[in-house]
């Protein structure tokens, strides 16, 4: 595959990806749900220890993000941090972002849950968009080779 992106290219478009992480971050803490849709791809795909799910459209997207939050307030969720984001690019449209030690947390700082996540992140229309969300118990990405992991990014 020929790359077209050069080093500020990539640089920048890691940049971009963070800050994508970023405003998801701020939008989930916020609840604010048309936000957290509108910087998915559509269709968008989660792969979670209890299963896949397929998401045709943003619509589909907000019920099942208000469904999870009515879960997680259940258990006094408050709000989400992330030790650190690691962005590897795949090729020019595709990028894989590793969050890190995600942590769920009470209004009183104690921890609900700790996941890590991936998000593969395409580039669509000059914008990268959130395409892929997995999580499980972290550390669970570690023991993945990161060439296996772009491998598996490509395909999208």
């Amino acid at each position: 595959m020929i790359q077209i992106f050069g080093i500020r290219e990539v640089a920048m478009a890691k940049e971009e990806i963070a800050d994508l992480i970023e405003t998801y971050l701020l939008a989930w803490n916020a609840r604010d749900f048309e936000k957290m849709a509108s910087l998915f791809s559509e269709p968008a795909t989660y792969i979670v220890p209890s299963g896949n799910l397929h998401i045709p459209d943003k619509d589909a997207l907000v019920s099942k993000l208000r469904q999870q939050f009515f879960a997680l307030e259940a258990e006094g969720f408050d709000h989400t941090e992330i030790e650190e984001v690691v962005v590897t690019m795949c090729n020019d449209y595709a990028a894989l972002a590793e969050l890190r030690n995600l942590r769920r947390l009470k209004s009183d700082g104690s921890e609900i849950a700790a996941i890590d996540a991936l998000y593969i992140c395409v580039l669509e229309e000059g914008r990268w968009r959130l395409s892929v969300a997995m999580a499980g118990d972290c550390g669970w990405n570690r023991d993945i080779e990161q060439s296996q992991i772009a491998e598996i990014a490509r395909e999208f």
